[in-house]
């Protein structure tokens, strides 16, 4: 009878120490999870504001702008002179001035 108590005691006890300690890693992890979800957050943000500054600094202003400021280039106005050209149907072209305008440089996409 002796060790019957004990026994079922010792499993009271060793159940309530495993959900208490459970619980406890549950919301350990929780606040972890929670930690992790705001530095995603973070980083999403951050991303966000890089692509932005990405984009502004690779936009086709901008490289004419530097272009023509720096190595004194032009994009043409006016596209009587310039002629795409495509090769074996692929989808890579670029932009050829005619050959009557010797000045002129071209700025390729």
């Amino acid at each position: 009878m002796k060790w019957k108590f004990i026994v079922i005691v010792f499993l009271i006890f060793a159940s309530f120490f495993c959900h208490y300690s459970n619980k406890h890693k549950i919301i350990v992890y929780g606040r972890s999870l929670n930690g992790s979800q705001e530095l995603l957050q973070a980083e999403k943000v951050i991303n966000l504001d890089l692509v932005t500054t990405n984009n502004k600094l690779s936009s086709m202003d901008r490289i004419q702008q530097l272009a023509s400021e720096n190595l004194s280039m032009f994009y043409p106005t006016n596209n009587d002179n310039v002629h795409n050209i495509k090769f074996n149907n692929k989808k890579e072209t670029f932009r050829l001035i005619d050959y009557i305008v010797p000045s002129a440089e071209a700025l390729t996409r």
